[in-house]
């Protein structure tokens, strides 16, 4: 870090007069006055004209109102630089005036854009421009680039913070300059050198980088195992349409099965039209053989209706034989005759036959029924048996479905192949161990800090704290005061400003 210390603060004032506050180097500047006279505001006109993004702490009213241009002169090392910037009510934000070897103009006018001064006043301030923000926060972000203006918060105290009783630094309401503070402290106070800060951040980004790598391996881990389990169903669906024969047994079998079904799919029958066709002769056939096996079944019936119909016809032979005597005439005589040969033929029939030959002709029919039955029920199994066993509607849907299904896992299956895991574990070890071997530093740091806050006070003991010690805690940013047997620590706010000198509060900030 570069020595640097503030030679003036210029005021270019709008009655044409410029006004200059000179700075001895090396001692301490008083300034007195009268209330009301702009004493408080000199600390913020510092601060903006060392960037800060706005004119916050500098009356409007008395000064802002007065002024055209504010400036500081700065020496560093053995250069010195002119920074001016335009008072609040001229509107500029984004650019300022600035003189690399120290000359301070008669009227400034802007030549640098302040993102450009900014880097330009890190580098003249010694600050590595590789160092970042360890760790982030809900107003500065993890790995953001570490500039000057982060430790200018650490170089002075208004006059509402030296009295404060729970708080050493200023404008404790702004979260991000706490923030700063807070990433920046062991910076400030050489706990931590350039080397170190740079190895803390390049850590940091590593375990953020190995924690989502683990959680992506980890996720696409449960979407594999999402993904089998998925495949493993629409196998399991497609064997159950009929539309493969066997269930593979591991993913990617399953997985190939799966994809020749989108790729090559099987022509969809009219498989449960042909079942209901195939039932319907089979129903039709069943019920023609149930009417005429009842017809076959009245054989009997028939034989006794021929044995009434001969018995009906016997008196035929005693009208022959006296047709003369009963019917005189030649009709009569014929019809008797045409009777005697009918009852003639049956008696033949019954005495030449045991059935008749339309009931042996149903049997072959019935027969012949039974045959066509017992071969449309053997169609009907084989086409139960079929492993297809889908609709044409159904089948298309589940096509459908599986194609999208498999675009999404072959998506994935990409995404996790695309690059080998990246081992960090090695890298981050070794960076471990710089982060580590600087913990002995920074703690040799903070006890040189504490001796030298103590030794401050030995010429300012602490009223009604006799022999305590001041010991700074790193966690909470305070100055806490403890018994010499550390028996008993009274912290910051309960001893309040009374108790703890002012100067002994600065000695961490100044040094």
């Amino acid at each position: 870090m570069s020595n640097i210390q503030i030679s003036s603060v210029i005021l270019w004032q709008r009655n044409g007069i410029r006004r200059q506050l000179h700075f001895k180097h090396n001692r301490v500047n008083v300034i007195t006055g009268d209330p009301g006279q702009g004493k408080s505001s000199i600390l913020y006109i510092i601060d903006y004209c060392l960037l800060a993004s706005q004119t916050k702490g500098i009356s409007k009213t008395n000064i802002d109102s007065k002024v055209d241009w504010y400036g500081i002169k700065l020496s560093l090392d053995d250069n010195e630089l002119v920074i001016a910037r335009p008072s609040e009510s001229h509107e500029e934000t984004e650019s300022a005036f600035f003189d690399p070897n120290g000359v301070i103009p008669e009227k400034p006018h802007l030549n640098a854009r302040i993102d450009n001064l900014k880097k330009i006043l890190t580098s003249a301030f010694g600050i590595d421009p590789e160092l970042r923000m360890p760790f982030g926060g809900r107003m500065i972000r993890a790995n953001s680039k570490v500039t000057f203006r982060n430790f200018v918060n650490f170089s002075y105290q208004d006059q509402a913070t030296i009295v404060a009783p729970d708080y050493l630094y200023i404008r404790q309401t702004d979260l991000r300059v706490q923030e700063g503070i807070a990433r920046t402290f062991r910076m400030a106070i050489g706990a931590e050198t350039v080397d170190t800060a740079i190895a803390r951040n390049r850590l940091a980004e590593l375990e953020q980088k190995k924690a989502r790598q683990e959680r992506k391996i980890e996720l696409l881990s449960r979407s594999a195992h999402a993904f089998s389990d998925e495949v493993s169903a629409l196998t399991s669906q497609a064997y159950s349409l009929g539309v493969i024969q066997q269930i593979p047994e591991n993913y990617d079998a399953q997985f190939s099965v799966l994809r020749d079904l989108v790729t090559t799919p099987a022509t969809p029958t009219q498989h449960q039209r042909e079942v209901e066709r195939i039932e319907g002769q089979i129903f039709n056939l069943k019920a023609k053989n149930r009417r005429l096996q009842a017809f076959i079944d009245e054989r009997p019936s028939y034989a006794s209706a021929l044995k009434e119909t001969e018995d009906a016809l016997r008196p035929v032979q005693q009208f022959n034989t006296s047709a003369d005597d009963i019917f005189p005439t030649p009709l009569a005589n014929e019809v008797i005759a045409r009777l005697q040969r009918e009852l003639t033929e049956i008696r033949a029939v019954i005495k030449g036959r045991k059935g008749f030959p339309f009931i042996d002709e149903v049997k072959t029919i019935h027969a012949q029924n039974e045959q066509r039955i017992l071969e449309l029920q053997s169609e009907l199994a084989s086409l139960k048996d079929n492993p297809i066993r889908y609709s044409p509607n159904e089948y298309y849907r589940y096509l459908g479905r599986l194609e999208t299904k498999l675009e999404v896992f072959e998506q994935s299956d990409a995404n996790a192949t695309q690059a080998a895991p990246i081992n960090y574990d090695d890298e981050i070890a070794s960076l471990e161990r710089t982060v580590n071997l600087n913990e002995a530093r920074a703690e040799l740091a903070k006890r040189e800090l504490n001796k030298l806050m103590n030794k401050r006070l030995l010429n300012l003991p602490l009223k009604g704290y006799p022999d305590f010690s001041a010991i700074l805690s790193e966690r909470e940013m305070l100055i806490h005061v403890h018994s010499p047997d550390e028996s008993n620590i009274e912290r910051m706010p309960d001893v309040g400003s009374a108790g703890l000198p002012p100067v002994s509060r600065t000695v961490c900030l100044a040094h």
